[in-house]
This record gives structure tokens, C-alpha cells and sequence, in this order.
């Protein structure tokens, strides 16, 4: 079914629009009760520089804000959920709140890894029991599965949100990626309202990424439990939901690629020109993501 300019306008220019001027708004209050503006002090002349650091809240509150006005204009779900895949909203909420909070915390060592791990794994565990279907017929089997996903979503928003490479330029154009390889394959599963709802998220993060270039701040740090926690539901609601032949695999591998960009950058030495550095680091999400869009193609193309 082709999109119509009612999809597009709803689905991708109001989330940009309204991600960007809320985090316009939060960032300039930002930078009026917080000194948020010093460079992050794990960059260094050689490696590709960190921004001025951007706060949990003004990324994730922009982002679920800029993705709820496409998604509640466009009815693609209820206010009052009922069926599991409809709690999806509420458990982005939860994880926009939780993330919020934790980043005003400030950026002490027992708030990241003491606080920010054990809340992130909280925050992973109440969604995905709320999102995880108790079907007899469920594959894989209930508990691994929810364990399972948990786990994942847990590796991937505290990597992303701890390691420095997470406050970096490159790293805008790994979530941007992210985005679009998870809404390609929903669609590729015979989803589009689905697919529509993880699009919200690329028009979104697309607004934070202009305004955060034209602030010169973190283009989409900060935004590591929300996003992982909005892209690895979607892509779990599709999967349980989904009777096209799309492999497991496709639904699992984009999730992958932040986690590997992040651990990536940790492991690169210093002296690497900022040029190959980001060219890797992109390279490390780009990978599995095509290959879960590819392995998604092969698989339908008898249907």
C-alpha cells in the first residue's frame, strides 16, 4: 500500500518539527540552569570530538513527543491499551521518564554504573513483560524469550549511554540507520501500521539532529533507553505478530549494530584519524543492518 501525503506529513514532518522545537525549547532552558556546555572530557584531539553533552531529557521528551503526535494523529493505536503490542506507548513513556530522571542525576561513577544499569534493566523488564505475548504457541518458548529480550535491550541502551562514542556525531548516523533498517523490515513483514509506527522514529530523531548541529550540542545522546526500548518493542510486537517467512534473525540483528558501533569506539586506540574512525563506527551498525534487511528480502521473495 503507497503512502499518502497525510502518512508523510503526520509520519515524518510533524515528528521532525515538533522533536525540533521542543528540544530548542529544553535545550535553551538547559543551558540556563545547567553549565552543560563543556566539551565531554573523554574526547581528544585525535579521536572524533564528543559534542557538549545533551541531556536525557531534552532528547528522549523531544523524541517521544515528536513520534506520539505522528502516532495518535495517524490512530495507528488507542489511548487505553488492551492488546500487548498496544502497551508499546506506555512502556516509551516509561522509559523517556526513567531516563530523564537518571540523566539529571548527574554523571557521578555510582549514578552510571551504579544507578543508570540496575534502572535501565527495571525499566527493560517492566516493557517487556508488558509486550511479551503468554501464547501457548510462542517461539522461542515464553521465559527465553522475554529473558531474552531484556537482556538485549538492557547491553544496548547502557553501552550506548556510557560509552563516549554514544555522545559523538557518527553515532547520530548509527541510530538514524537503526531507525530505518527496523521500520524495513516491519514493512517487509507485512506490517504497514507497524512499520508506520517505527518510522516515527527516523522524522523524530532527524529533528534532534538539526537542532542539535545548530546548537552545536550531542546530536542524539542521551536517547539510549528510549530509542533501543521503542525499536527493539516495535520490532518484537512484528515479529510475534508477523505470518510472513522473515526470519528471527532480521528482527534481532539491527539492534546489534548500536551496540557493536558503541563497543567499537571504545576498543579503537586514540591515534585513529577522526575520518576512519567514524567510517568504522558506522560501518559496525550499517553491517548487520543490511544483512537483517537482505536476509528479510531473501525470505519473502517466494511469497
Amino acid at each position: 500500500m503507497p503512502f499518502s501525503g497525510n502518512d508523510l506529513l503526520w509520519g515524518l514532518a510533524a515528528p521532525l518539527l515538533v522533536a525540533a522545537g521542543l528540544r530548542f525549547v529544553l535545550a535553551g532552558i538547559a543551558r540556563l540552569l545547567v553549565q552543560g556546555d563543556q566539551p565531554d572530557t573523554d574526547s581528544d584531539a585525535t579521536a572524533t570530538p564528543a559534542m557538549p553533552a545533551g541531556t536525557s531529557l531534552e532528547t528522549s521528551v523531544a523524541l517521544v513527543a515528536g513520534a506520539a503526535v505522528g502516532y495518535f494523529v495517524l490512530k495507528l493505536g488507542p489511548w487505553v491499551p488492551d492488546a500487548h503490542y498496544e502497551w508499546l506507548p506506555l512502556g516509551i513513556v516509561i522509559a523517556m521518564l526513567v531516563a530523564s530522571v537518571v540523566g539529571l542525576l548527574g554523571q557521578s561513577p555510582l549514578v552510571r554504573f551504579a544507578v543508570l544499569p540496575v534502572s535501565y534493566a527495571a525499566v527493560a523488564a517492566g516493557v517487556g513483560y508488558l509486550l511479551m505475548p503468554t501464547w501457548d504457541d510462542l517461539s522461542p518458548a515464553y521465559a527465553p524469550y522475554l529473558a531474552s529480550w531484556c537482556v538485549v535491550v538492557v547491553l544496548v541502551s547502557v553501552t550506548t549511554e556510557l560509552a563516549p562514542e554514544g555522545r559523538r556525531w557518527p553515532f547520530a548516523v548509527v541510530w538514524l540507520g537503526t531507525c530505518l533498517a527496523a521500520a524495513a523490515i516491519v514493512a517487509i513483514s507485512e506490517s504497514l501500521r507497524f512499520a508506520q509506527i517505527a518510522g516515527l522514529t527516523f522524522g523524530a530523531s532527524l529533528g534532534l539532529v538539526a537542532v542539535g548541529l545548530m546548537m552545536r550540542r550531542s546530536l542524539l545522546g542521551g536517547v539510549g533507553l528510549t530509542l533501543t526500548t521503542y525499536l527493539a518493542g516495535i520490532l518484537l510486537i512484528a515479529e510475534v505478530n508477523s505470518w510472513s517467512d522473515v526470519p528471527l534473525v532480521s528482527y534481532w540483528l539491527p539492534m546489534a549494530g548500536p551496540l557493536f558501533a558503541a563497543v567499537l569506539g571504545m576498543l579503537l586506540p586514540a591515534k585513529v584519524p577522526a575520518a576512519l574512525r567514524a567510517t568504522l563506527v558506522i560501518l559496525a551498525a550499517a553491517i548487520p543492518s543490511t544483512i537483517a534487511v537482505v536476509l528479510a528480502i531473501v525470505a519473502t521473495l517466494s511469497e
